[in-house]
């Protein structure tokens, strides 16, 4: 530490304190460096430059704990609920924005959401009868604490996209219920099913592609075999979890090698 000790003691401060934001497994390399650039700004006596690199310090802190958090929570089921809930929450400011007040707001959405809780069933029964879903075959089917949180995850999910599409359907027709109410109420219904029709497919294809045990989005699509060798060999495509718990292999087409799309576990390293 002895760079650090002939650094003056705003930028020993500022050093220490900028740590505190790098995570723990990079801060003694960042340590290092940015008390050597520091040490090196001082001793050439431009106070410009250690304006600057005091700026850039607490930047590059900034940027490696965001960093930090994208790889932690990129992908996550966590992630995906936070964002359709955030979506949710700016789709009824909207909303507030247009109305000018809760007061005139309310009693129009209580009485559109009335549909809603009618409308939504309707389409989710209509989304299941004619969406067409993979099968995977997997090998985790029978752990039921896992089918349980994937069912779960995917109840939640399903709920707030339809709240989402339901906002924004509201969203689009407030202004014309001013002058057209029964006009709006049409539209707003129509608006709903498409929206949720929409919704829902993305639902039932974002729980498709997500890893069976942490429930992470898989990796994009790698290509496996030759499309001209469908009836000698297996072709298709792979993604695999970032984490790796298994890959989900999907076949080009149906076909004596494999007829289903297949979850496959992967044993952990060392084993």
């Amino acid at each position: 530490m002895r760079t650090e000790t002939a650094l003056p003691r705003f930028d020993r401060s500022l050093l220490r304190a900028a740590a505190r934001i790098v995570p723990a497994s990079e801060r003694g390399e960042w340590r290092r460096t940015w008390q050597a650039e520091l040490w090196h700004a001082h001793h050439r006596g431009r106070r410009g430059d250690g304006l600057d690199l005091s700026a850039g310090l607490v930047r590059d802190a900034l940027w490696l704990r965001g960093d930090s958090w994208r790889r932690m929570f990129s992908g996550t089921p966590t992630l995906c609920l936070a964002s359709l809930a955030g979506l949710c929450m700016v789709a009824m400011l909207f909303a507030l924005a247009f109305a000018g007040s809760w007061r005139e707001l309310s009693p129009h959405l209580a009485e559109q959401f009335r549909r809603f809780l009618v409308a939504a069933p309707l389409v989710v029964f209509v989304a299941f009868a004619t969406g067409s879903r993979r099968y995977v075959e997997s090998s985790t089917a029978g752990r039921k604490l896992l089918r349980i949180r994937r069912q779960m995850f995917f109840v939640v999910k399903t709920a707030l996209a339809l709240l989402l599409c339901f906002l924004l359907s509201a969203d689009v027709c407030l202004p014309i219920s001013l002058r057209f109410p029964n006009t709006a109420e049409l539209l707003q219904i129509f608006f709903f099913v498409v929206l949720a029709l929409v919704g829902l497919r993305w639902a039932f294809a974002d729980q498709e592609q997500r890893c069976e045990q942490c429930l992470r989005s898989l990796a994009l699509p790698a290509r496996v075999g030759r499309p001209s060798h469908n009836l000698l060999e297996w072709n298709g495509t792979e993604q695999r979890c970032g984490q790796g718990h298994g890959l989900l292999s999907v076949p080009e087409m149906e076909s004596s090698w494999r007829q289903r799309s297949q979850w496959v576990e992967l044993e952990p390293a060392g084993v």
